[in-house]
């Protein structure tokens, strides 16, 4: 039996992962090519069901629960599985789409757009992504203030007005030292927007806006080696939203 399929039969299932499973079983190798949407119409069911026994299986989603399945069936029959990496890249890709909470990102977008004082903070990598949201949304004349040093946030923090956003960008597990500041920014009634892909994150709480994404914080070497494909994404599309807004209020 396929690892992950014998992990499955482990666990306490319901009705429905049972099915999902068993459809899995029924029809390889065919099953692990079907799209979310023709298996959730199959089985009758949701997308976030499936989404949710692909996570009980400790994976990000759907397409890589695929992607482990084609996996280990590589390796059941010992050929070679040299785009491995691209395959996994791409599955975790497309969960990442599948999984953006679109009525979110468009509450976001209107935030950034909206005139009211913005700024954008991310440090080390992750600052890669907020000044370019930060230099394009200033492009389009939304101007907003770019932060890269956290003892500026720390002091930030405590001058923030009632009608500022606030939106960091944290990809690292070491969350903690930005609590203090979505606390302060709570308090005075700021509007904080939180991107990250930290599921169990504690600023969520206490931001006002989360969105989390699957991107994997890894280190080879102690050196950060996330690719943030994920926050990249999402920082993409909010850029397309702001650009439709700029371009609709010019129609206008």
């Amino acid at each position: 039996m396929i690892p992950i399929f014998e992990k499955a039969h482990q666990l306490d299932l319901t009705g429905t992962e049972e099915e999902i499973l068993q459809y899995f079983e029924s029809n390889l190798p065919a099953s692990i090519y079907t799209s979310l949407n023709d298996l959730s119409a199959s089985l009758y069911t949701s997308n976030a069901t499936i989404v949710r026994f692909c996570q009980k299986l400790g994976l990000k989603g759907y397409n890589e629960f695929k992607y482990q399945v084609r996996g280990e069936l590589k390796q059941l029959h010992m050929t070679p599985s040299s785009d491995d990496l691209m395959y996994h890249t791409l599955a975790l890709f497309r969960d990442n789409l599948e999984q953006i909470d679109v009525a979110k990102l468009e509450e976001i977008a209107g935030l950034l757009t909206s005139g009211r004082p913005i700024y954008i903070y991310g440090s080390n990598l992750s600052s890669l992504a907020a000044k370019y949201l930060q230099t394009v949304l200033t492009s389009l004349d939304y101007p907003c203030i770019l932060i890269e040093w956290q003892r500026l946030l720390n002091g930030l923090a405590y001058e923030l007005s009632s009608d500022a956003v606030l939106f960091i960008i944290t990809a690292h597990g070491d969350a903690r030292r930005y609590l203090s500041v979505f606390q302060r920014a709570r308090d005075r009634g700021t509007t904080t927007v939180l991107l990250t892909c930290e599921e169990d994150s504690p600023l969520i709480p206490y931001s006002t806006i989360a969105l989390c994404t699957n991107d994997q914080n890894e280190e080879y070497r102690h050196v950060d080696i996330n690719p943030r494909l994920g926050i990249l994404t999402i920082i993409q599309l909010l850029i397309e939203l702001a650009a439709q807004t700029r371009q609709d209020s010019r129609i206008d």
